[in-house]
């Protein structure tokens, strides 16, 4: 059962013409770990890559939200005329008129809801009798 290596039969290992075999080995060595480390830098920058898309995506949900931030207060600002010409009918001077003339700039009266006027006294004195 026991057998002889075959190890010092190999040229590379024993000396004379497998002496060339050696630098082989050596170039195939740095190739091996230039690539090792060619695919460590390929990680790193999968990695950086992956943080950068996470980031990215956050900026995203953050940049919706301001957007429909933004909708809301165009939604507002877009209504202050029709606040200012309702508050402008109930605006009167002494003589009863109007203070504020009517802009031609103005948006059409006739989307703007009927506004009706109640006499809360009124209402106070049916609702005690």
């Amino acid at each position: 059962m026991n057998r002889q290596s075959t190890l010092a039969a190999r040229p590379s290992h024993a000396g004379g013409p497998g002496v060339r075999a050696a630098p082989a080995s050596q170039s195939v060595a740095s190739k091996l770990l230039e690539k090792r480390q060619e695919w460590e830098a390929i990680a790193a920058l999968d990695d950086a890559t992956a943080e950068i898309v996470r980031t990215l995506e956050k900026i995203a949900a953050q940049s919706n939200i301001m957007a429909d931030g933004g909708r809301a207060v165009a939604a507002v600002m877009a209504n202050w005329p029709n606040v200012l010409h309702i508050i402008s009918l109930f605006t009167k001077d002494a003589s009863g008129a109007a203070v504020a003339d009517e802009d031609p700039d103005e948006p059409n009266t006739s989307d703007l809801p009927r506004l009706v006027r109640i006499d809360a006294n009124g209402l106070t004195q049916a609702n005690g009798n």
